[in-house]
């Protein structure tokens, strides 16, 4: 995407919600949006990213999510997209959309899982024994058996 000026509100505020027209996940922050989506470099200002906060909490369909950690940008005041779909408009299954990244899930065997990362192809999963993930991390195809069998359940 082009440079944009950000200290002009209307040019930012058009180019967050071109972007967020095609942003595909359910939750972005202001860092994300900086260099993701207006190409920015650096670490932006105070002020800019309060600007884009701004721009994101106006957006049609977006929403204050509170402050939620991010992998790559750390904790950041965050907004989740009310109009997500687990099924986009081809009819593709969207499974990040049917697990929660870092949510716990309980196996028919009492085992508890925690999903570190949910993509179409694979969960990524440790074991959780006494609040603390143990052994390899486990890759379960997010439509197979036993993936259909666990339960969202409390850490």
């Amino acid at each position: 995407m082009a440079k944009i000026d950000v200290s002009d509100p209307k040019a930012l505020k058009a180019a967050v919600e071109s972007y967020l027209a095609v942003y595909p996940g359910e939750l972005i922050n202001a860092l994300q949006l900086w260099y993701q989506g207006l190409g920015g470099e650096g670490v932006p200002n105070p002020g800019v990213t309060k600007r884009i906060q701004d721009a994101i909490a106006d957006a049609p369909g977006w929403s204050d999510a509170g402050d939620l950690r991010d992998e790559r940008f750390g904790v950041q005041r965050s907004f989740k997209n009310s109009n997500m779909k687990t099924v986009d408009s081809v009819g593709n299954l969207l499974i990040q959309h049917m697990f929660k990244k870092d949510g716990f899930y309980k196996e028919p065997d009492g085992k508890v899982l925690k999903i570190v990362t949910s993509e179409v192809w694979n969960l990524r999963c440790f074991e959780v024994v006494n609040g603390k993930q143990v052994g390899p991390m486990l890759r379960i195809h997010p439509l197979s058996d036993r993936a259909k069998a666990l339960v969202e359940t409390a850490p």
